[in-house]
């Protein structure tokens, strides 16, 4: 599979870095919904090594159990 993320939005904000009493420890998900699928798990992830930072992730958390079709 040779999937890309898209190209960063002509609005966010590149190489404009809080001061430095703002700077992430490391990069970070929160997730909206509640604790996090395996796969929405796995995507942020991918995402954040790729593009570190803060990432606000809204899917939906996890139920329990995933569904198999």
């Amino acid at each position: 599979m040779n999937a890309k993320l898209p190209p960063p939005d002509p609005f966010e904000s590149l190489g404009m870095a809080p001061p430095d009493d703002y700077r992430l420890e490391a990069p970070v998900a929160y997730y909206v919904a509640g604790p996090p699928t395996p796969v929405a798990k796995h995507v942020s992830n991918v995402i954040l090594t790729v593009r570190p930072g803060a990432l606000i992730v809204v899917a939906p958390g996890a139920t329990g159990a995933e569904r198999q079709d």
